[in-house]
């Protein structure tokens, strides 16, 4: 089965070589790698210029673009893979990551997409947490990611192309939580599940669009919010009784440690 992994880039000329290396070093068959750019000034197009000449798998879309939404979409539309992959230029694949969610997703009888576990880590490549997902039912995701981590990178999940278009692509008016969306409506629309594998490494680094940033946050939120508007009366009552009780539990054991 084939696979693309689509990476957006902006002035990352520090970051594509390794992106590009650690790509390759996954030795999945039919392996297409699509770089898309929003319009780099700093040498990111002249060096993927370069690597194309070498690498024949890889693929460059050039920008401007309307921000990584539409960078996502429109590499995706481009791509002639059957299975998608995002990869982040700065983010990087465990060895054997894809050869492993391809033998997962190979096993669906219908579109679906398969997640692992991610190590989030520093400028220095030191351990910050692990983000584990485990819960992936769409009532769980939107208590929130106080009550059940959702996939906070995408360097930890793939998916059948046509999820994509079940799911209704990325937003592009919304440039900090557009995968948090996208993942939603595929917690709605597909079938999801979690291999307890680790497959992504997410450098959360100063710089990052995700550091100490409160719009992301804030945006979160909002979905959430719309999400759950569009669910019946009962199944938000249920929600919101299941973070209540999760809310006083929590209490008791604070209570009773002190």
């Amino acid at each position: 089965m084939r696979i693309s992994i689509i990476t957006p880039t902006l002035n990352s000329r520090n970051f594509i070589d390794g992106c590009v290396a650690n790509v390759i070093a996954q030795e999945a068959e039919g392996l297409e790698h699509i770089i898309v750019d929003g319009g780099s000034t700093d040498g990111t197009v002249e060096r993927v210029a370069a690597l194309l000449e070498i690498h024949p798998h890889l693929r460059f879309i050039p920008g401007p673009d309307r921000g990584q939404s539409d960078a996502l979409n429109k590499a995706t539309a481009a791509a002639t893979g059957a299975v998608i992959g995002v990869l982040n230029v700065d983010d990087f694949y465990e060895p054997g990551a894809v050869k492993e969610a391809l033998e997962a997703l190979a096993t669906f009888k219908k579109p679906g997409f398969v997640m692992a576990d991610c190590k989030v880590v520093d400028e220095n490549n030191n351990l910050r947490f692990w983000n584990r997902p485990a819960g992936m039912r769409l009532e769980t995701l939107l208590l929130g990611w106080r009550y059940g981590e959702f996939p906070c990178n995408p360097a930890a999940y793939f998916y059948h192309r046509e999820v994509h278009d079940l799911a209704g692509g990325y937003n592009i008016s919304d440039h900090y939580a557009m995968d948090f969306d996208f993942i939603l409506n595929c917690a709605r629309r597909v079938e999801i599940k979690y291999i307890p594998r680790h497959w992504g490494n997410f450098r959360l680094m100063p710089g990052c669009k995700t550091y100490d940033d409160d719009s992301g946050q804030k945006r979160v939120a909002e979905i959430i919010d719309r999400h759950l508007r569009d669910m019946s009366y009962w199944k938000r009552l249920r929600i919101r009784a299941v973070k209540a009780r999760i809310d006083f539990h929590n209490y008791r054991h604070r209570t009773a440690a002190q």
